[in-house]
């Protein structure tokens, strides 16, 4: 059985490298770790990584120049998380000054989130857990017949 230790990172595309930077260097507050280039494979398109925390990354391919077949974009959210709901409400703030469109801060089950998009039209959530989550674990009535093999007891 795989035993994993951790994500390295999530690879997104995007289309405009120099506005990627700039929101997740300036307004996110993220460093730059690492820049390369993919190779004739992928169009030598580049490639760029961000610190997202505890040894987790964000790396971006710049698919500008690329066919839109090459990379297709198959995302539906990424969530992050900070570590204090001052945090949450500090970062939250700083995109609504920067003209980032925001949903409002939401109570949720297991603490407090937001959601709001990238310039490449990703879909983010930043999330603070404040509290353990209390909802049951496997609560879809009707699961699809492997999900019943693999629930832990």
């Amino acid at each position: 059985m795989l035993q994993c230790t951790g994500i390295d990172h999530v690879a997104l595309v995007t289309h405009d490298m120099e506005a990627t930077v700039q929101f997740y260097t300036r307004l996110l507050g993220m460093r730059l770790v690492r820049t390369m280039r993919t190779g004739p494979a992928l169009n030598n398109a580049r490639h760029y990584f961000f610190d997202a925390g505890r040894g987790n990354q964000l790396a971006f391919f710049d698919v500008a120049d690329s066919p839109p077949d090459v990379i297709p974009q198959h995302l539906h959210h990424l969530a992050l998380t900070v570590d204090s709901v001052e945090d949450l409400q500090a970062i939250h703030q700083r995109l609504r000054e920067h003209g980032v469109e925001v949903t409002d801060i939401l109570e949720r089950a297991y603490g407090s989130t937001f959601y709001f998009h990238d310039p490449n039209g990703i879909h983010l959530q930043l999330a603070v857990q404040t509290r353990a989550w209390e909802g049951e674990a496997y609560a879809d009535p009707d699961p699809v017949p492997s999900a019943r093999q693999f629930q832990a007891p």
